[in-house]
């Protein structure tokens, strides 16, 4: 049996998991990658200055995340995750008031219902008008949310800006990575009924034990290479050739190949118009993006609680320990990322300080990374406009979180879109 040749072009999540998918199937996939270093938005480094890793963005997985959690399963990496027997989340208000958010020992989805019940975050009526909304979750239609933002969504269920603030517009901006004026009700609750409702650990937090390179990437890695495939670095696509509506070739800053029988592009949307023809371009819709931001934060004694927190009415939505620092993250960031790092410092420390009691004095040292394309915005005018990633190029798969994959641009997106590309084409007679 012939083996079939396939090229990755893209060393992210997507094309990782394209590969491994592949390589697991006796398909000979070669990986691409532009840079020195896998894992595209998803990755970890040394810091030379404090000798400690990095990572370029702190990332919660959840037990929904299906696609991610097979992924890990297939190249034996799930022991490199901490993961929750039960949902809690402690939720922190000015003056160091933690406030929890768990789940319950009892039956699913009692578990929940019952822990949002227990959550005094917000009063005992908007604790009922919430689980008001969850009970009509199932039932919503895509039409009755076409169109509505989730704004407007929230008020037409008569959710006060209190449970908004509170609990709403944490779970959105989590999730989605931009404000409830601009992203899309629909793709919202589409994501609630996938935390809340696809089974009892679905709403369990899981977080990376190490970098996020030691997660993800090294054991992908060491999968692909052990079951036939190669990865290239510091190589980039430049070019696509078509004929008869086929790619003949593809032209590298190293070589050109001309042997393969399909290509898995896996970048983001605005490269991959740069390597194809313009009379081949596949119809891209022009993504709006969202920053994020990540401040490290070292300490003189680390007696910061254990943990990871949430902050109600903060600029600064999670801060976690690390042991060796704090890692803070503030999503939706396109105000705060335009501010110089002394006075994105200076908010910090005055946060910290208001809502676990933090001298500001006895922070050693800070670096500040800004993600100004972290994820697009899921906006209604965008989500009917992700191409598939069949393409009419007949051996060209598209790959990516930017992708229809009917999610979110989050790591379960593009681990999805790198197993139905392996999918597509291990389908392909």
């Amino acid at each position: 049996m012939i083996q079939r040749k396939v090229i990755v072009i893209g060393g992210g999540l997507a094309g990782l998991t394209a590969s491994a998918y592949l390589a697991k199937n006796n398909y000979k996939a070669t990986l691409i990658e532009s840079s020195p270093k896998l894992g595209g938005r998803t990755y970890s480094f040394l810091d030379k200055e404090t000798n400690t890793v990095l990572d370029n963005g702190q990332h919660i997985l959840m037990g929904c995340y299906f696609e991610t959690l097979n992924f890990l399963s297939l190249i034996q990496a799930k022991e490199n995750f901490y993961f929750q027997k039960r949902l809690e989340v402690n939720f922190v208000k000015e003056g160091f008031r933690v406030v929890p958010l768990k789940s319950l020992p009892v039956i699913y989805p009692l578990n929940l219902l019952l822990g949002v019940l227990r959550y005094k975050a917000i009063n005992f009526s908007d604790r009922l008008s919430l689980i008001k909304v969850f009970l009509k979750v199932p039932f919503y239609s895509s039409n009755k949310l076409s169109g509505m933002n989730i704004k407007e969504w929230l008020e037409n269920e008569n959710q006060s800006k209190n449970v908004q603030d509170a609990f709403w517009r944490i779970l959105a901006i989590g999730a989605l990575n931009t404000s409830f004026k601009k992203a899309s009700a629909k793709i919202f609750v589409d994501i609630i009924r996938q935390i809340f409702l696809t089974g009892k650990k679905a709403a369990t937090i899981i977080l990376p034990k190490f970098g996020l390179t030691e997660s993800f990437c090294r054991d992908a890695e060491e999968y692909i290479i052990n079951n036939g495939g190669e990865i290239l670095f510091s190589e980039t696509a430049l070019k696509l050739v078509i004929k008869d509506d086929r790619i003949t070739e593809v032209h590298t800053s190293n070589r050109v190949y001309t042997d393969f029988d399909f290509i898995i592009t896996a970048i983001p949307a605005f490269a991959l118009s740069r390597v194809l023809d313009e009379k081949y371009q596949i119809k891209i819709p022009e993504f709006n993006y969202s920053t994020i931001l990540n401040i490290h934060l070292w300490l003189k004694e680390n007696s910061f609680p254990k943990g990871f927190f949430g902050l109600i009415n903060s600029p600064l939505h999670w801060v976690f320990n690390k042991g060796t620092h704090l890692n803070i993250v503030i999503s939706d960031a396109e105000e705060l990322a335009s501010k110089s790092d002394e006075d994105l410092i200076l908010m910090v420390k005055s946060e910290v300080q208001k809502f676990f009691l933090l001298n500001p004095d006895i922070i050693s040292n800070y670096k500040i990374i800004k993600e100004k394309r972290a994820t697009f915005i899921p906006s209604n005018y965008i989500l009917d406009k992700r191409p598939q990633q069949k393409t009419k190029i007949k051996n060209l798969i598209l790959a990516g979180d930017w992708v229809d994959t009917g999610l979110p641009s989050t790591i379960e997106s593009a681990v999805k879109s790198g197993r139905v590309a392996a999918d597509l084409i291990l389908n392909m007679k």
